[in-house]
């Protein structure tokens, strides 16, 4: 049975009072800490600003959960791959996973008996773990959601259940796509296949033949075109690439077992992967790789995370030696179920490979799940040196060429057409006095949206926008307005300061510009820096994340025949299954490694990219161990250990620490050791909120090596260093920075590559950081209206407002969550008696930022209903309740009213009237 212990009648017994983040002896009247709260709250709610977002309360209001997984108490079958592979050989294996799934499969059934005959609950079986996790995913049909909570909490009191959880929804694999169409092989090729060569791919394959072969690499997406000649124009027979899959999404509908792809992701990643191609002069990373094709994803629309577990359980299954998981996105943390499924996956031998995600614009702590798994290879994003892209002269003072971001304009190639300045506003957000018939606006990005600023254009006569963006890098504009009729490009930066020189001083020079038919090959700006789209760092808890890098911007790769048969695309999506390709290439060069072993190596072998303009390494935040080197990591043979350093904050950092050395090569070597520092970053406001622009400061810290800075080690023996870093000590401490950098240990030998260990901390007290959002008035809670519209209830109000707790009559809290935040509890308090009565039944347990994005909230509905001291779930009579939330700072172990350092809001007076 599910215990009870976090609900004590200690904690019931408790006043409101104590719910300050320092212990108070005596307890002021209730209405001080109501009065306190008015002071808080300021005269500006925050609804005014979501309206003009275009947030409608009504959205708030948004269905209970109907789906869930459930876990059970029995092992899962699975079994770590040198057994497996053992059993295999003996031919024991087929038997033993029947019996071990046969012992699940048993409790899965007795779960579902007596959902049928003691719940007496419809419901759909959705999917069946067994190997990775045992648990069932399921549908309830037909329950009314104020039942929702009572029946969770019956489903949780059956013995054998260990946790009920919602299913989250997991959005389709963002990527931008920049181009479509087949390479032509005489034009620029070196840009092109750079990427193979700054990794050590080529060498790789040039010196070790290293293609991958007998490694299966298993792909879980959007799916495959099995018909691509790349791929060998075939599934599952001799000569196909493609032997193993299932397609989750339609798998009694399609005719090809992997899922064919109607997105076009899917074959772009498998192409990096093992894309192989002579008539188009296409190589993937390891193009002699078996694949397994796993779709996951509609062509339009999400998918439940119980499907990715399914895939998971699925390549499993079949053997894969690889998983590629070019999906995930948000602040996550390790705990989730799919990221302790592709843990699980990865300590039984397979080598799980995932994308951080690709909202970097959004600051620091956006490591999404499963790539936050501590044994999951998680991928950042570098940039490419080339690319292949379409392209308008400029024709002015001097002549350029521009790549832009989507399809040529139809029907005006070749044409010269005259480019214009917005003479208004140099962002196009005032209308025009003057005509712009049969001219190009030229705008910058900045003020009002893009769809407002080719709105103007388009009124004024224009044929086209280009967009330059006001910040460095490239600009993709998003204008779907079914209201515009008229082009509109983005280029970058520098592109468009290019453009503007050509106007001359006093902008009055005649431009034009000549949409060409061809494509050009480009040079990319920000070649071998981190993405700019690519997530940050670092975990919930200062985990280290990313781990490592690859190349992700800008990757010309296979995409459906019937979609162009190539592209040019950049994410996060790229670069991970270049680091999946590369882990086969490891494989295959060594069958016999410890697959933990891939990421060590990975990483100690990666090489650190410079921040821009400068000679200083990218923070660890951002990049992890640097760009992957497979030629290094394979013919390196000395190993640290550890392999990444995660500092905590001042607060929680060791005095020392120790790396040792093993030395595998066949001669003796001295090691020496010393010191990359990085620069160092600060992600967060004077108050503790995360910033969604990261600051950048040259100062880090200092590493002080205990003893000496070099050993000798005999072939096979192993050694240590010990020493201590010393922070930053003119960053303000209050202030959050993270300093990171990465501690060098190079053989004397000079043909022998060098190692190095990534390592970030912070300057400062983790615990100091916003959890709430107190500052900018969250949380909020909001009721309907007799007219059916979401208001807020604010305090000062001469009445409490009634709700009868019936139908849709309930109030709602938005939370902004400003940091991750690990236990986060809703306590329920007598308003009359100022007493603590009982608790949500909220599922508050790990969760990621949510105040990054304007229109997202974490929502906690009140029906009336609450956990009691007892852990039973009971129906609240008519009175005058508030509602109190706790939240946990970083580190904080306490989850309680009077545990640990917290945070905590006290709602205003919600009345019950049935």
């Amino acid at each position: 049975m599910r215990t009870t212990t976090k609900y004590t009648l200690l904690v019931l017994s408790l006043s409101a009072a104590l719910i300050t983040a320092a212990p108070i002896e005596s307890v002021p009247d209730a209405n001080e800490l109501i009065e306190a709260q008015q002071r808080q709250q300021q005269q500006q709610t925050p609804f005014a600003f979501l309206e003009q977002e275009g947030t409608s309360f009504e959205a708030l209001a948004t269905p209970p959960p109907s789906s869930f997984l459930v876990e059970f108490n029995l092992p899962p079958a699975g079994v770590n791959r040198h057994e497996r592979v053992r059993m295999e050989e003996t031919g024991e294996f087929q038997d033993f996973t029947a019996n071990r799934h046969a012992t699940v499969a048993m409790q899965h059934q007795d779960f579902q008996d007596f959902m049928v005959d003691q719940l007496k609950v419809d419901f759909a079986v959705r999917h069946e773990f067994f190997d990775l996790m045992n648990g069932i995913s399921i549908d309830l049909q037909g329950v009314p959601p104020h039942k929702l909570p009572q029946i969770l909490e019956q489903i949780r009191d059956i013995p054998d259940v260990v946790k009920v959880s919602p299913l989250i929804s997991m959005n389709q694999p963002k990527s931008i796509v920049h181009d479509v169409g087949i390479f032509d092989a005489q034009a620029e090729t070196p840009q092109l296949s750079t990427a193979h060569e700054q990794t050590g791919v080529l060498s790789a394959r040039n010196e070790r033949k290293l293609t991958g072969k007998g490694i299966k690499v298993g792909v879980i997406d959007t799916g495959v075109d099995y018909t691509h000649e790349a791929f060998g124009s075939c599934y599952g027979g001799p000569g196909c690439k493609i032997q193993y899959g299932f397609d989750f999404v339609e798998p009694y509908r399609s005719t090809f077992q992997g899922g064919f792809d109607c997105v076009g992701h899917g074959t772009h990643v498998a192409g990096i992967i093992a894309g192989n191609s002579t008539k188009n002069h296409f190589l993937g990373v390891a193009p002699d790789v078996t694949l397994g094709v796993y779709r996951v994803f509609p062509c339009k629309g999400s998918s439940k995370d119980d499907v990715i577990i399914a895939a998971l359980e699925k390549a499993y299954s079949d053997g894969m030696d690889v998983v590629n998981l070019s999906l995930g996105g948000g602040s996550s943390w390790d705990n989730t179920s799919l990221s302790k499924v592709a843990g699980s996956l990865a300590n039984l031998g397979v080598v799980v490979v995932a994308a951080i995600g690709n909202d970097g614009e959004l600051g620091i702590d956006e490591v999404s799940s499963p790539s936050i798994n501590h044994d999951a290879i998680s991928v950042a994003s570098f940039e490419g040196s080339g690319y292949l892209s379409n392209y308008f002269q400029v024709k002015g003072a001097s002549e350029a060429r521009i790549d832009f971001s989507d399809s040529p304009p139809k029907g005006l190639a070749d044409v010269p057409l005259p480019l214009v300045l917005p003479a208004e506003d140099i962002e196009g957000c005032k209308p025009y006095k003057a005509s712009l018939d049969g001219a190009v606006a030229f705008i910058r990005r900045g003020t009002c949206s893009f769809v407002q600023k080719i709105k103007l254009a388009q009124d004024a006569g224009a044929i086209g926008c280009i967009f330059y963006n006001n910040v460095e890098g490239g600009l993709r504009p998003k204008v779907d307005d079914p209201s515009v009729r008229i082009f509109g490009h983005g280029i970058s930066q520098s592109q468009g300061q290019l453009i503007l020189d050509q106007f001359g001083s006093g902008r009055t020079s005649e431009v034009k510009v000549i949409y060409k038919t061809e494509k050009g090959v480009f040079r990319n700006e920000m070649a071998n820096q981190i993405s700019t789209f690519s997530s940050w760092g670092l975990g919930p808890e200062l985990e280290l994340k990313p781990d490592v890098g690859a190349p992700g911007g800008y990757i010309y790769s296979t995409i459906p025949v019937a979609k162009g048969s190539y592209s040019t695309m950049s994410g996060t999506s790229m670069a991970t299954p270049f680091v999946a390709g590369t882990a086969a290439l490891m494989l295959q060069a060594d069958p016999t490694i410890d697959r933990h072993e891939v990421l060590g190596r990975l990483q100690i072998y990666a090489k650190p990219g410079l921040y821009k303009d400068t000679k200083i390494v990218d923070s660890v935040a951002r990049q992890g161990a640097g760009m992957v080197n497979i030629w290094d990591a394979v013919r390196g043979q000395a190993l640290v250990k550890p392999t990444r350093l995660a500092l905590n904050d001042t607060d929680n950092t060791l005095s020392s620490y120790t790396l040792t050395v093993t030395n595998q090569y066949e001669t003796a070597e001295t090691f020496i050791i010393s010191h990359t520092p990085a620069q160092s970053v600060l992600g967060f406001t004077p108050t503790g909120l995360p910033s969604e622009s990261v600051i950048y400061n040259e100062s880090a810290a200092a590493l002080v090596v205990d003893k000496g800075d070099e050993i000798r080690l005999k072939p096979g023996e192993t050694g240590t260093f010990t020493f201590h870093f010393d922070p930053p000590s003119d960053l303000d401490i209050q202030s959050h920075w993270i300093f990171s950098g990465y501690v060098k240990i190079t053989p004397s030998d000079t043909s022998r590559p060098a190692m190095q260990v990534p390592y970030a901390g912070m300057h400062g007290s983790y615990n100091t950081v916003d959890m709430l959002n107190l500052q900018e008035n969250y949380p909020i809670i909001v009721g309907p209206t007799p007219e059916g519209r979401l208001m807020p209830i604010t305090f000062g109000e001469k009445q409490p407002r009634s709700y009868t707790m019936a139908g849709r009559n309930f109030v709602t809290m938005l939370l902004k969550i400003s940091n991750p935040m690990r236990n986060l509890q809703v306590y329920v308090m007598d308003a009359t008696r100022h007493k603590v009565i009982g608790m949500l039944p909220v599922d508050g347990e790990y969760i990621g930022r949510t105040d990054n994005v304007k229109s997202k909230f974490f929502t906690v509905p009140f029906a009336g209903r609450m956990i009691d001291g007892d852990g039973d779930l009971v129906y609240l009579e008519n009175g005058d309740y508030s509602l109190i939330v706790v939240a946990p700072k970083p580190f904080s172990a306490g989850v309680g009213l009077n545990e640990g350092p917290h945070e905590s809001w006290m709602s205003p007076i919600i009345r019950i009237k049935h």
